[in-house]
């Protein structure tokens, strides 16, 4: 009984850190908390109706990802987005995502598979509203993780994906045209249908800059 009680109260402070950590976060994709944006967590405690250790918990799980940075006893603050953070998170996205997909391709069912192209599509759709592609873009990539057959992969994703969304929302992924940015999803889309996953990665990484041979 006392262990039982015990995993219960350990799972309910995961679970409010979790909480805490996705509400920063949010804010911090949001632009509410911008680059250089001093965090307290008293102050943060107190807005979300929680203790400090919650929020502690969730700050240091945030400078994991790198959205944020601790100077112990003097400050946390919102980590800044420069040239140099996108181009890692650029290149990180194009080699994980393509490693997701190549995966995926191969397990999905049908109607999985289906779905992926579907949302493929769906970017291409909406590549004329940078907001609505951006988020259509999340969504096939997502998918794709969550699909790759390998849980570990697809945890070790999820926080990630955080950190990759804040920073390939400030610049596109190459200085392409809308038109040439479509016929790569729609490639995308074919090389999903075609289940041909070697293809595929190529795809994502190519769209991501990666070009053949890159060390």
């Amino acid at each position: 009984m006392e262990h039982a009680r015990g995993r219960g109260i350990v799972s309910g402070r995961r679970l409010l850190a979790d909480h805490v950590f996705r509400g920063i976060a949010d804010e911090i994709l949001a632009g509410r908390m911008p680059d250089g944006h001093i965090l307290r967590d008293h102050e943060v405690a107190r807005r979300l109706n929680v203790s400090r250790t919650p929020v502690r918990e969730a700050l240091m799980r945030l400078e994991r990802i790198g959205l944020v940075e601790i100077e112990p006893s003097r400050f946390t603050r919102v980590t800044a987005v420069t040239d140099e953070v996108v181009d890692q998170h650029r290149e990180l996205a194009g080699y994980a995502a393509g490693t997701s997909a190549h995966m995926a391709v191969r397990r999905m069912t049908d109607d999985e598979l289906a779905r992926a192209v579907g949302l493929a599509e769906a970017v291409a759709d909406a590549l004329g509203d940078p907001a609505a592609a951006s988020a259509a873009r999340h969504a096939l990539f997502s998918y794709l993780s969550a699909h790759s057959g390998n849980p570990a992969h697809h945890a070790l994703m999820a926080d990630t994906e955080i950190a990759l969304t804040r920073a390939l929302s400030r610049a596109p992924l190459r200085d392409i045209s809308i038109e040439d940015q479509r016929a790569e999803y729609n490639a995308i889309a074919g090389a999903l249908r075609a289940r041909d996953p070697d293809r595929l990665e190529r795809l994502i990484r190519t769209q991501h800059g990666i070009s053949e041979g890159r060390t």
